[in-house]
């Protein structure tokens, strides 16, 4: 199933960042997603109109598949829990066993069960993290269960039925908007003026200090050991070898590229978006080391091969957006 879905991912892609001609065959469906998102976005409630006691920031995308979002929400939520501000974060769950009913993600819960990024969030950063398909419904639940402060969302920007105070938008600067069209003739879920109003666009790998944010590597952890190195002494002990990059992001080659700019020479091996790498995969690789992301060691958990590091990695974010959310967020500042 996930060769499946892979295969139908690279076919997507060529569609929507190619000049592939099947874009055109495609767009009267993409009509009626153009009517269904302009009467929700005409039904939508003010931004700025919650008064639920918690403010709530969306981190989203307008593009289908992997921008970045997570990496961004979670370098987010360090830097508001930093500054004092008590953060909890929703999730539709993707990828895990969705239910009506709001649950509450812990630790040691299954990837398959609650989703890779809710579990990867939790871990990370130890604060509560509800999942629902329903996200209004997730952010009730975070709100009268604990005491918040900012609630986060990942991912979002078109669930117009959340009450929101700030919308972050994350691109790919590479990618761009592909072919401009709305899915499933190209890769947007709303039309490109939808930007217009959202509060702060970022792009990865961007020109622009105001929108830039890119990945660093700072250490590798190996995951059968819990063994932690610093990453400038890993690419000396690895520079001299080819080494195993595996993933199931949904743009591997940001991974890929990361990895090459660090100075490693890389053997590529991605699954679907959200796929899980297996034992089998793993055992198909023949080098003696395999890095994989946070995201992917979710999935695995219970791994005994200890030629596998996940790479972490920190994120920084532009000083002006930071300076935004100091404004409209409830955020202390140094001195209280």
């Amino acid at each position: 199933m996930s060769s499946i879905r892979g295969a139908m991912e690279r076919v997507l892609n060529h569609i929507w960042y190619g000049s592939s001609p099947l874009s055109l065959l495609l767009v009267p469906l993409s009509w009626p997603v153009r009517w269904v998102v302009a009467r929700r976005r005409a039904n939508a409630p003010a931004k700025r109109s919650n008064a639920a006691g918690a403010r709530v920031v969306v981190v989203g995308g307008l593009t289908a598949g992997g921008t970045g979002k997570t990496p961004v929400l979670i370098a987010l939520g360090q830097w508001l829990i930093t500054r004092g501000c008590r953060v909890g974060v929703v999730s539709r769950g993707y990828g895990g066993e969705l239910s009506p009913e709001p649950r509450w993600v812990e630790v040691h819960d299954s990837a398959r069960v609650v989703g890779d990024e809710p579990l990867l969030i939790k871990q990370r950063l130890g604060v509560p993290v509800v999942v629902c398909p329903d996200r209004q419904r997730a952010v009730t639940d975070l709100i009268e269960g604990v005491d918040i402060d900012v609630v986060l969302s990942d991912d979002g920007l078109q669930h117009y039925a959340m009450l929101r105070d700030v919308e972050i938008a994350v691109l790919d600067a590479d990618r761009g908007m592909g072919n401009g069209r709305l899915l499933p003739a190209g890769p947007l879920r709303e039309p490109v003026e939808r930007l217009r109003s959202v509060d702060w666009v970022l792009e990865r790998n961007s020109d622009d200090a105001d929108r830039r944010f890119a990945y660093q590597p700072v250490r590798a952890r190996q995951i059968a050991t819990g063994r932690m190195q610093p990453w400038q002494e890993c690419v000396d002990e690895w520079g001299g070898q080819v080494v195993a990059a595996a993933t199931g992001l949904g743009q591997p080659e940001q991974f890929f590229k990361m990895l090459r700019g660090s100075g490693l020479s890389i053997h590529e091996f991605a699954v679907s978006d959200h796929g899980a790498l297996s034992q089998h995969d793993l055992d198909g690789l023949e080098q003696d080391v395999v890095l994989v992301t946070a995201k992917d060691t979710v999935k695995l958990a219970h791994l005994v091969d200890r030629r596998v590091w996940v790479v972490e990695i920190d994120v920084a974010l532009p000083p002006s957006l930071l300076d935004l959310l100091t404004r409209l967020l409830p955020i202390k500042s140094p001195t209280d």
